[in-house]
């Protein structure tokens, strides 16, 4: 039985390969010349991708690129295709009909697949992505309030789920639309990690070209060489790829997608918008649309007391005057939010009953839902001190939805003398920073992150109101041209035209503005201004021309005695300045970035001058006193004094020059692309008698420096090095950046040490290390036994870090008692943080991210009575790494669970 079944299977066999091979050799009469082809396609898909791999490989050493997903796998699939028709070839030269028949049909299907592959290479377009942009970024956000929002974020949480491609988010405005779309945002991010997230705020003056150059900067594409709308969406409609989802925060009106690559055409690709018309969800075909409604009255009190945090229960008659102050919200997010934080820490039941008064004065009751929040915004608002208010009023220069930078603001905030002008200028900036802390605190700004803010667009719409009635504010974005003058009216303050696509005021335009103080024409392509321009604007106190193409300043400018600040940092094209010796008054003189060679005459004159920066000004031959030696560094008083900034120095010949004086009476020291800057001028710091404390030091693209100290130097105690561990010992602050030969901070200081180091405490006083791309350290080379002081540690993209704390002494324990920050990012060799016991009493955050060979937390727990430290507030990890770590005892991963957050694993 058995050998008729086996006849019968090879009689099938042999009939099939026999009609088989009868075909198959008919069409494939020359086996040689078929694998002749194929191994010439090969070789020119092999050049192709050898210059693709060099081309992604160069860009990706500054860390600021990395290849595209898609070409990432065209690459393997290269290899892969490579390896098999090596395998193929080999089988060619085995001798017999069966494995040259088979090796026919093989050998047709690896050519295809070899066409296909040179046919996708022509279609790459861009090849690289910025690194930080590729998949998205985590937003900010805040809990959400209320059943109705749970409600809707699983809604749309299973529409994510579903094949459909579009959802419209809408409602009034103050609602928690952009709240409720942030947390889409980051779930998108944490859960579905094929997807790329692009988050575009639209607001409602916007261009095309606008959006379409903010999402081609997140593809990693440039179409700044295109001006052709139909060329600029291919490129981008290649560039977004599959599985690519776009947020459009704040929609006013129908926007063509066919304009922004035609985003729902391509696979995996979804559209949500958020918007304040129903209407606009239908225009614009979205299939779902999700309404975000008012909070119930007992949703809208528990979100207002959230936002008071009292850490007491209110007493009774308190509380009910406080629910009805709720009521007065009538359940917008928006204006419970901002009265809520405009009452935390009052505890007077006077005050209370008297803001519940006002709140309901029949004078602020409006009938629009709209205004309702305008009327509690404003009442916020004025329970601010003067000063408070006309800062928060001054961040409405700045447009709808925009990122504002706390510094620039706060160096506005001082230009404009709303604060303290008696006080030194680290004293201004700390008060800066204290008002916009209140602000934020009051929720009349939101806080983006430690360097940015912003404002609600109602926010922004109420303050706008409030200076309108007082002709004061005239701000306007997306301009081409300067307003015609017949909108410079007589009563104008402030005018704010930042941030425009402005090339030229036109000649003899002459604004009648005799009360405007303020203009600001920053972050413009300004390459002209009329020597007319000025001459009716004689109470100008500050003016603004920063980040413009401007090449010469009219000379009309001389005539502006009432000119308190002139702010020309990052006019690259800068060479002419007109004599300033008129300016009396000039308090503010900022040329850092221009292209002057000498600075402007008439400086001497300038007897109320306190603020000069020359800083990167690299043309500058000579600095205002005329010394002829003083163009080797640029001098500035930026956000301290006593700092000093050395860009593009020769620090080589130390014989000849004298650099020991940059340590005198200097407590900020900035050394960037200086040359000889080899073990941080150790002569010079011996050289200098007297050398004051130095508390901060910023070294960046200083290629030859390779560490602080050898260990020998490190060991020696000696009166050449006094002064030098002297300067050291101060050092409060370390930023180390881009320094491509960096060894560490003390060369070999592993080697194994059999006595007590004698300048142990080099580094007592340091409270901030921070490290980036240093790609040649391997370990960190410190001292850590006396880092005594150390608070926070950032350690970022040094591709070499194999360890940060290394101890040779057996059984010797590390402490580090005051740190409570440590960040790693983007350190894919690091497999240890510390080889022995690391104590950490005041950590309070751990952020560890991208650091794949590292196995285990630096937290010590004690094995009798396990408890992480009680300082410790939160462990940000992805869930991937979490779940990989080894853990002494299984209980420990148990015990700091509740303190995890889980960000999204960014590639």
């Amino acid at each position: 039985m058995l050998k008729q079944i086996m006849d019968s299977f090879f009689s099938k066999v042999g009939e099939k390969l026999a009609d088989y091979g009868s075909d198959t050799l008919r069409d494939k009469t020359n086996l040689k010349s078929t694998l002749e082809a194929m191994r010439n396609n090969l070789n020119a898909l092999s050049d192709k991708a050898f210059d693709v791999e060099n081309t992604v490989k160069k860009a990706e050493q500054y860390g600021k690129k990395k290849r595209k997903r898609e070409v990432e796998k065209w690459l393997e699939q290269v290899k892969i295709i490579e390896n098999k028709i090596c395998t193929l070839e080999r089988e060619v030269q085995t001798k017999g009909f069966l494995r040259k028949f088979l090796t026919g049909d093989q050998a047709t299907q690896l050519s295809a697949s070899v066409n296909k592959l040179v046919e996708q290479s022509r279609h790459f377009g861009e090849l690289l992505v910025n690194v930080l942009k590729t998949w998205g970024e985590p937003l900010l956000i805040t809990n959400l309030s209320g059943k109705m929002f749970k409600e809707n974020l699983e809604r749309i949480e299973k529409f994510l789920e579903s094949d459909k491609s579009s959802i419209g988010i809408y409602g009034m405005g103050g609602m928690g639309k952009t709240a409720l779309a942030k947390h889409i945002n980051n779930k998108i991010l944490e859960k579905y990690q094929e997807n790329r997230v692009c988050w575009v705020t639209v607001s409602q003056d916007f261009s095309i070209k606008k959006l379409q150059d903010e999402i081609a900067h997140f593809v990693g594409l440039d179409l700044s060489d295109e001006d052709n709308e139909d060329k600029r969406v291919a490129r981008l409609n290649r560039a977004i790829g599959n599985n690519f989802i776009l947020i459009l925060d704040d929609v006013w009106e129908k926007i063509y997608l066919e304009k922004l690559g035609d985003l729902l055409r391509l696979e995996g690709c979804r559209l949500i918008l958020t918007t304040r018309s129903f209407e606009v969800c239908c225009r614009m075909g979205c299939q779902e649309k999700v309404e975000v409604k008012k909070l119930h009255e007992n949703e809208a009190w528990y979100l207002f007391k959230k936002i008071l945090e009292q850490d007491t229960a209110l007493a009774p008659e308190m509380e009910e005057i406080a629910k009805n102050m709720a009521k007065v919200c009538d359940g917008l997010p928006l204006g419970i939010i901002v009265l809520a934080g405009s009452m935390r820490g009052e505890t007077s039941i006077h005050v209370w009953r008297n803001e519940l008064e006002k709140l309901r004065d029949p004078n602020m009751v409006q009938d629009d839902m709209e205004e309702e929040v305008f009327k509690v915004l404003k009442y916020s608002l004025h329970r601010l001190d003067l000063n408070h208010q006309l800062c928060f009023l001054y961040c409405s220069l700045y447009g709808e939805d925009f990122k504002i930078n706390k510094e620039e603001l706060i160096k506005r905030f001082i230009s404009e003398e709303l604060v303290d002008i008696r006080k030194s200028r680290l004293s201004q900036f700390d008060q800066g920073h204290s008002i916009l802390n209140k602000l934020v605190k009051v929720c009349l700004l939101e806080c983006m992150n430690e360097f940015w803010v912003k404002m609600h667009d109602l926010v922004r719409s109420m303050a706008l109101k409030i200076t309108k009635g007082k002709n004061m504010v005239f701000s306007k974005l997306y301009l081409k041209e300067i307003p015609n003058e017949e909108e410079w009216v007589k009563d104008l303050e402030k005018v704010s035209l930042m941030n425009n696509t402005m090339i030229e005021i036109p000649d003899g335009m002459s604004p009648d503005c005799p009360k405007l103080k303020t203009l600001i024409l920053s972050h413009n392509p300004l390459k002209f201004i009329p020597d007319s321009f000025f001459s009716k604007l004689g109470n100008l106190c500050l003016l603004d021309l920063s980040n413009t193409d401007i090449e010469k300043l009219p000379n009309s400018l001389s005539n502006l005695e009432n000119l308190k600040a002139l702010n020309l940092q990052g006019c690259q094209r800068l060479v002419d300045i007109p004599d300033l010796g008129k300016l009396k008054k000039l308090r503010e003189l900022d040329l850092s970035h221009a292209r002057i060679e000498k600075v402007p005459q008439g400086m001497e004159e300038l007897a109320n001058l306190i603020f000069l920066s020359l800083i990167f000004a690299e043309s500058l031959k000579t600095l205002p006193e005329g010394d002829d030696d003083s163009e080797r560094w640029n001098l500035v008083l930026e956000n301290h004094p006593n700092q000093v900034v050395l860009f593009q120095c020769d620090l080589k010949n130390e014989e000849e020059e004298d650099f020991s004086m940059l340590f005198h009476d200097n407590k900020f020291l900035v050394l960037q692309n200086c040359e000889g800057v080899r073990n941080f001028l150790l002569t010079d710091f011996s050289k200098s008698n007297k050398p004051s404390p130095l508390e901060c030091l910023d070294i960046s693209h200083c290629g030859e420096m390779e560490y602080f100290l050898t260990n020998e130097q490190f060991l020696t105690a000696s009166q050449e090095l006094d002064s030098c561990f002297f300067l050291l010992r101060t050092l409060e602050s370390i930023m180390l950046r881009d320094l491509e030969n960096f060894i560490g901070v003390i060369q070999n200081i592993g080697v194994a040490v059999k006595r007590p180091l004698p300048q142990a405490a080099v580094f007592s006083s340091l409270q901030s290390l921070t490290i980036a791309r240093c790609d040649k350290m391997r370990k960190l080379g410190l001292p850590l036994s006396e880092f005594q002081n150390l608070e926070n540690i950032w350690i970022t993209r040094c591709n070499e870090l194999e360890e940060i704390i290394e101890v040779q002494e057996e059984g010797r324990v590390v402490s580090l008692p005051k740190l409570r920050s440590l960040t790693l990012w983007d350190l894919p060799r690091l497999k240890s943080i510390c080889n022995t016991t690391l104590f950490c009493s005041s950590i309070e955050v751990i952020h560890l991210q991208r650091c794949r060979e590292l196995k285990k937390l630096p937290l010590h727990l004690d094995p009798t009575s396990p408890s992480p430290p009680q300082t410790l507030k939160e462990i940000r990890v992805s869930k991937e790494w979490w779940k990989s770590l080894e853990w002494e005892h299984p209980t420990h991963s148990h015990l700091l669970q509740p303190l995890v957050t889980f960000v999204p694993r960014l590639y």
